[in-house]
């Protein structure tokens, strides 16, 4: 029974490492950065802002960015996930740590 449950949680592990490196390399095809709005003599621009060695940098996308605003917005569900899926996986690594060393206390 124990070793069942052991088992399932090495399982279980093993599909949320897989799932964490499809979603980590899905997120570096997706644009990073936030969408900024510029209103310039009653007309809308858009910019996406990003991070880029330490420097905030401004990407010009045009009067309609409706492509990078789904990008944008997939991006941000993905990493939401990704940031479950990894808070799962920890907990799960603890608790296969507790039980390793549990063994081998009983080993001793």
């Amino acid at each position: 029974m124990l070793w069942e449950k052991i088992k399932d949680l090495e399982e279980r592990k093993g599909l949320l490492d897989k799932e964490i490196e499809k979603i980590s390399e899905e997120i570096k095809k997706l644009p990073n950065g936030h969408l900024e709005e510029k209103v310039i003599k009653g007309n809308k621009y858009y910019y996406l802002r990003y991070w880029e060695d330490g420097k905030l940098k401004s990407k010009y996308l045009g009067k309609n960015p409706q492509n990078i605003i789904e990008k944008l917005q997939k991006a941000s569900e993905l990493k939401s996930r990704l940031s479950i899926l990894k808070q799962e996986n920890e907990k799960i690594v603890r608790i296969l740590e507790k039980i390793e060393k549990i063994l081998e206390q009983s080993e001793s």
